[in-house]
This record gives structure tokens, C-alpha cells and sequence, in this order.
């Protein structure tokens, strides 16, 4: 009985972890040497596995990148000027292919938390700050 058990505790144990990343999937390292403290006002809006994204500046951002904790990437559609938009957490990706741990009903672990947010525009121009708003540890 006791090697039953032992065999069930060693078949179920790969599905308790993480998965790996995926290198066909990974982003570019994050751009350390453009990052800047200043922000703007562009809120960032947590909403369990999503971000709201609020545009309240008179800039438009038409090929944008997300950083989010100076780790995890997405490419965005244009952001315009007084425009709201949507993020799915889990499409964001690291230099690895891991994703953002979001969150949500079946997960068991905690979710993680979303501390810094910046946009790249170019790969010379410094990064522009957000405003994360409402972060819940």
C-alpha cells in the first residue's frame, strides 16, 4: 500500500509545478539602461487577470511596449490619446518565455503583484513611467 501511494504522490508532483518557459515565446531582456523615474499620467488599473491601461495625456503611443516589473513584455496596439484600453496579465512574457503569474480562480498559488509599469517606444528613447493604481498585496 505504502508503494501505491508513493507512486501516486510521484505521477501527480509535475502537475503541482510551474511550467517552464518557453524560448519560442520569449521577449528581449529588459531595457535597463533607459530607465527613467519620471512617469506620466497613464494610470494602470488592476483588474484580477487584467490591466486597464488609461490614457489621460494628449500624447498617442502607436508602437508601444508594456514593461511590467522590469521584467515581463507585451507589444501593444496604439494607444491613443484619451484612450482606455484592456491587457491580458498571462500575454505578458519575460526574457525566458515564462508568463506573468495573473492570477485567477484555479490557480493555488498567489498571484503576482504589479509594482512598476513603463512603456517603450523606441530602443534609444528613455522609458515612459505609468501610474499603478490600486496594487492590493
Amino acid at each position: 500500500m505504502k508503494i501505491i501511494t508513493v507512486v501516486l504522490v510521484l505521477a501527480f508532483l509535475p502537475a503541482c509545478q510551474n511550467p517552464s518557459g518557453n524560448p519560442k515565446l520569449a521577449s528581449v531582456p529588459y531595457p535597463m539602461s533607459l530607465h527613467n523615474s519620471n512617469s506620466v499620467p497613464i494610470q494602470v488599473i488592476r483588474e484580477e487577470e487584467y490591466v486597464k491601461i488609461v490614457n489621460s495625456t494628449a500624447d498617442d503611443y502607436v508602437q508601444a511596449t508594456l514593461w511590467v516589473n522590469q521584467r515581463y513584455s507585451v507589444a501593444l496596439s496604439p494607444l491613443l490619446a484619451g484612450q482606455t484600453m484592456r491587457i491580458n496579465l498571462w500575454s505578458l512574457r519575460d526574457s525566458f518565455g515564462e508568463k506573468f503569474n495573473a492570477g485567477g480562480v484555479w490557480r493555488t498559488d498567489d498571484p503576482t503583484p504589479l509594482v512598476i509599469a513603463e512603456l517603450q517606444i523606441s530602443d534609444d528613447t528613455p522609458l515612459v513611467g505609468l501610474v499603478v493604481i490600486g496594487q492590493q498585496d
